[in-house]
């Protein structure tokens, strides 16, 4: 019986596509690495002081009740943002497992694949989150107990400077949410 001789490219290039597709499949796995430190840029960014006098309202408690004093305390927070110079500088570290941001000296830590829990900014436990949305990291802080909750959306523009966080903040006590947009440029490593 005769025997077919096969040539031998084909294994060769088999072989090779084999080498080569992981690496090309990791290129374009690739998401874009958030570490650095950024400093707010107010003019690129959503008004921060009318957003939160629009959604949070005014100042001063209206009565006694609790929900008034949790809303002042959500005002002052966010003022602090606008007049605080240290709150003007965003640092983060991202790791395949973590993403830790923060301004100023506050620093929330979040764990890709797994639900944490957090100290509330006024008082009570939060269940903390992060996931990949795309190139987009989006992170979410619930109150345990109520409807209070925080979203993230961090955006780094294809220049590897820009960061774009769209901010929204619920809480039972604000007569409307609160969203803005803010945009920070990477400082140079």
């Amino acid at each position: 019986m005769p025997r077919t001789r096969r040539p031998r490219a084909f294994p060769s290039i088999a072989l090779g596509l084999a080498i080569l597709a992981p690496a090309s499949l990791a290129a374009q796995d690739a998401k874009p690495d958030f570490s650095g430190t950024y400093v707010f840029v107010a003019k690129r960014s959503d008004d921060l002081k009318e957003a939160i006098g629009r959604s949070v309202g005014g100042p001063n408690t209206v009565g006694s009740k609790k929900s008034e004093q949790i809303r002042v305390w959500i005002r002052s927070w966010l003022e602090g943002v606008i007049t605080d110079p240290a709150k003007n500088i965003l640092t983060i570290e991202h790791t395949a497992t973590e993403f830790k941001s923060g301004m100023g000296d506050e620093v929330n830590i979040y764990y890709f694949g797994r639900e944490a829990t957090s100290m509330g900014p006024g008082g009570g436990s939060n269940k903390v989150t992060v996931a990949w949305k795309g190139d987009q990291i989006v992170t979410e802080e619930r109150q345990a107990k109520g409807k209070g909750k925080i979203t993230a959306v961090y955006t780094l523009l294809p220049d590897g400077k820009t960061l774009l966080v769209a901010w929204r903040l619920e809480h039972d006590s604000l007569p409307q949410p609160l969203e803005v947009r803010l945009a920070f440029e990477r400082t140079p490593r």
